[in-house]
C-alpha cells in the first residue's frame, strides 16, 4: 500500500507526494522542507511532517507559527487515515491510501525542495530538446544581452512555474511574499535570475514563449534591489487611496501600458530595470523590447522568422 498526500489549493493544486512504508515527507515554505510551497506566506519554513511508519501514517507539527489542523482540529501529533484533510497556512492537503497497482496507473507529480547547487550533478548533460527556429532565435538573443537577465513568471496562469523552478539550479524568489490587500490573495509571481549556462531559460522558452505568463527584464543592479522594486510595483493605490494589485508583469498589458506613461511615471516604473522583453501578444513571431532613454520610452521589435 502507498499513501498519497495531495495539495488541494494554490498554484500547486493537484500535485501529489507518494509515500511507501518507512518513508516520510516534510512540508513548509522554504528549502528546510522536502515539499516546498514558497507561495504560501502563512506556512512556517518547516511546518509539519508526515511519516508512514509500521504502525500507520502519523502527522507531526514542527513547532509551526500558525499551527497544523486535521479535519478542523489543531494538532501537534495525530494518526492519519484515508480521506483526512490537513490544513496548514493557507493550503489544504488530502490524505489518500491506495494499493500498489492503483499507484502504478497514475502519474506521480512528486515535488521536492531544490537541492544544493553542488548536488545537482549531471544537470547540464540533459539531452537538448528540439526547438523551433523562432524559439532558438529567442534563446540566442536573450543569452547575448549585455545586462544580467531575469524572468517574471506568473504561476496564476501557468501552475507548473514552481515545478520548473524547483530543481533548476537557478536562484528564484516568490515576489509576492507578504503582500496583502484585505482578503485578496496577491499574484503568484516568481522572479528568477538566469545564469550564463542556464538550462531553465531554454525550457521556459519552449514551454511558454508566446503565452501570457512570462516576461523578461534586464538589470545591472543587484538582484535584491531589483526584487524590491518589482515587488513594490505590484501593490499600488488609486487616486482615492484604494489599494489594488498592479499586474504590470502581464505581457498582454505592457505594450498598451508603457506608451500611456509620462516621463516621471516611466522613470518610476523602470527604476533599476534596463529593458523589458516579451513575445508580441499580437504575433509571437516578434520579440518586443522596451527601455527608457533620456528622450523617453524606446521600443523595438525583433522579427524571429
Amino acid at each position: 500500500m502507498r499513501v498519497v498526500l495531495e495539495i488541494l489549493d494554490g498554484p500547486l493544486a493537484g500535485r501529489t507526494v507518494e509515500l511507501s512504508a518507512g518513508e516520510s515527507v516534510s512540508v513548509g515554505r522554504t528549502a528546510k522542507s522536502q515539499l516546498m510551497l514558497p507561495h504560501d506566506n502563512f506556512l512556517s519554513g518547516l511546518h509539519f511532517l508526515v511519516e508512514f511508519t509500521q504502525a500507520g501514517v502519523v502527522l507531526r507539527d514542527c513547532n509551526s507559527s500558525n499551527g497544523t489542523w486535521v479535519n478542523g482540529d489543531r494538532v501537534t501529533e495525530r494518526p492519519l487515515g484515508d480521506g483526512d484533510q490537513i490544513s496548514a497556512g493557507q493550503t489544504r492537503f488530502r490524505v489518500c491510501s491506495e494499493m500498489e497497482d492503483e499507484a502504478d496507473k497514475r502519474s506521480s507529480t512528486v515535488l521536492f525542495a531544490v537541492p544544493k547547487f553542488q548536488e545537482q550533478t549531471g544537470v547540464h548533460s540533459i539531452e537538448a530538446p528540439a526547438f523551433s527556429a523562432e524559439q532558438q532565435r529567442v534563446i540566442d538573443y536573450l543569452k547575448q544581452l549585455p545586462a544580467p537577465l531575469f524572468g517574471l513568471l506568473n504561476a496564476e496562469i501557468e501552475q507548473h512555474v514552481p515545478h520548473f523552478l524547483m530543481g533548476s539550479g537557478e536562484p528564484f524568489q516568490f515576489l509576492s511574499e507578504g503582500l496583502g490587500v484585505d482578503q485578496m490573495q496577491p499574484p503568484a509571481v516568481y522572479l528568477t535570475q538566469f545564469t550564463p549556462s542556464s538550462v531553465l531559460l531554454p525550457r521556459l522558452i519552449q514551454e511558454g514563449w508566446g503565452k501570457p505568463w512570462m516576461t523578461f527584464v534586464t538589470s545591472q543592479h543587484p538582484a535584491p534591489e531589483l526584487a524590491r522594486h518589482l515587488r513594490n510595483l505590484m501593490l499600488v493605490s488609486t487616486a482615492d487611496q484604494r489599494p489594488f494589485y498592479f499586474r504590470y508583469f502581464d505581457p498582454r498589458l505592457l505594450p498598451v501600458l508603457l506608451p500611456s506613461f509620462n516621463g516621471q511615471e516611466l522613470s518610476q516604473f523602470f527604476g533599476p530595470v534596463h529593458t523589458m522583453l516579451i513575445a508580441d501578444p499580437a504575433d509571437p513571431a516578434r520579440l518586443l523590447e522596451f527601455g527608457l532613454t533620456p528622450q523617453g520610452l524606446a521600443g523595438r521589435a525583433l522579427a524571429l522568422r
